[in-house]
């Protein structure tokens, strides 16, 4: 994502800008994962999490989560860009991590709501 690149003659490494449209895409792609490369690990995960429960429990809370995450992974990424948040480096480790929660996240949901679909079916029989 975001590597340090060491000027020559430089004593200090420079930072490549973060890109807003790559980080709210990610975000679109996978709930979160904008946050994540942005480096806020933590507001990524809350957004997962919130995301899938909006979308278990009623489709259009779970919607408006994720459409939120799109614009913050955007935003913050703009902010980022202009100085007016502190810019954070997000690790490899760390969005391989929050895949695998995603990933783990999403088979809990689908779990979730075919069982939500096996009751349903069953006390209609």
């Amino acid at each position: 994502m975001a590597e340090s690149v060491v000027l020559p003659g430089a004593g200090t490494p420079a930072r490549r800008e973060k890109s807003p449209v790559f980080a709210a895409g990610l975000s679109l792609l996978f709930p979160g994962l904008g946050q994540v490369s942005n480096g806020e690990t933590l507001k990524g995960l809350f957004v997962l999490v919130l995301a899938l429960a909006g979308l278990l429990v009623m489709l259009i809370p779970g919607v408006a989560v994720w459409l939120y995450g799109i614009y913050d992974a955007w935003a913050t990424a703009r902010r980022m860009n202009a100085g007016t948040v502190p810019f954070r480096e997000a690790g490899l480790a760390t969005i391989a991590l929050f895949m695998i929660a995603w990933t783990a996240g999403v088979l809990v949901f689908l779990t979730l709501l075919g069982l939500a679909a096996v009751a349903a079916f069953v006390t209609t029989v």
